[in-house]
């Protein structure tokens, strides 16, 4: 079947969910449970392992659960890593968020779904006590691994269970391979995102990350969720790696938990401020800022691989920092 045949089925299957659309960005959280991990992918945008050792304690894990919903959060993201091999936390953890008011999701390559009962057993318990939605991971990394059957059967028991199921599928450097599962997903009736391979982690060194482009010509983020990471770093964004120096010398840092507990409750003006730069409705709108602001001028003709890369270096220049935070006065 050539690709214009495949485009033709996709557009008759059902529209594929994209679970964070739900809520807007101040509302979501993601927690970054363990950076553990039983494969370890090279397209890993967390660079997570079998031999990674960085995890939140439950007790932190809880902590920031009830710290954000004090704060307005509704929506909560549990991953890793792989955040099922901590299945008895992950109980407790669900259990807890339902009971805060979370719409709760979780992210998996769904190694434990060996038969249809076997996935059907570990994702009943977690949808009885408030987990709602589920994003899958489907494609030729994790092929090598155990196949399609193990997605694919935590989809089918994820959707009998009234889950919004999203299933992620991403490019490889084996075209042959990618046909045939996408092939084998449309033939499924299985509704999937395609998801372009970010400049993060071990995905960096990649041939098929995107070319870099100008500020003007870079894409809006849409992952703005507060992220919570395994050795207690916050950031207000989905930043995937914990160990980003640049980040870290930016508002998007918001502090380490263990350093200062109850941060997310103090970090309301930093996430407005991020929220505000990404907003093409705001005076701090980084494409505005470009254009009107002096302290961005020098950015214009750069080129960077990805709406982080700029944000990286636009907001570790206090210049422009004090721009964002000048727009935002006036708009006051």
């Amino acid at each position: 079947m050539c690709s214009s045949d495949l485009d033709m089925v996709e557009e008759r299957l059902p529209r594929a969910e994209i679970i964070f659309e739900r809520f807007s960005n101040e509302e979501r959280l993601c927690v970054i449970y363990s950076l553990r991990c039983n494969l370890e992918c090279g397209h890993c945008n967390v660079s997570s392992s079998p031999r990674r050792k960085e995890r939140l304690t439950l007790e932190e894990a809880l902590a920031m659960l009830r710290d954000g919903a004090a704060l307005g959060k509704r929506h909560v993201t549990f991953s890793g890593g792989e955040i099922f091999l901590y299945y008895k936390d992950l109980v407790v953890m669900v259990a807890e968020a339902g009971r805060l008011g979370y719409e709760v999701d979780v992210e998996t390559n769904a190694f434990f779904a060996t038969t249809p009962e076997a996935a059907e057993a570990k994702l009943r318990p977690l949808a009885e006590t408030g987990l709602r939605g589920m994003c899958l991971s489907c494609d030729a990394y994790h092929l090598d691994s155990f196949g399609l059957e193990r997605p694919i059967n935590a989809y089918r028991a994820g959707v009998a269970l009234d889950l919004l199921v999203e299933v992620n599928f991403c490019p490889s450097e084996r075209p042959e391979v990618d046909a045939e599962i996408r092939q084998r997903l449309i033939d499924e009736r299985i509704p999937f995102l395609e998801n372009p391979l970010l400049n993060r982690g071990r995905a960096r060194d990649s041939s098929l990350v995107a070319l870099g482009r100008t500020p003007a010509h870079l894409p809006a983020c849409d992952s703005l969720n507060t992220t919570v990471h395994p050795v207690g770093d916050v950031f207000a964004c989905c930043e995937l790696e914990s160990d980003n120096p640049r980040m870290r010398r930016t508002p998007v840092f918001l502090g380490n938990l263990r350093e200062r507990p109850g941060l997310l409750a103090q970090s309301g003006a930093s996430e407005k401020m991020i929220e505000a730069f990404y907003d093409p409705d705001s005076p701090a709108f980084f494409k505005r800022l470009l254009e009107t602001a002096p302290a961005f001028a020098r950015l214009r003709s750069q080129r960077f691989l990805s709406i982080c890369d700029f944000c990286m270096t636009a907001l570790a220049d206090e210049a422009c920092v004090s721009a964002v935070q000048a727009a935002l006065r006036r708009e006051a």
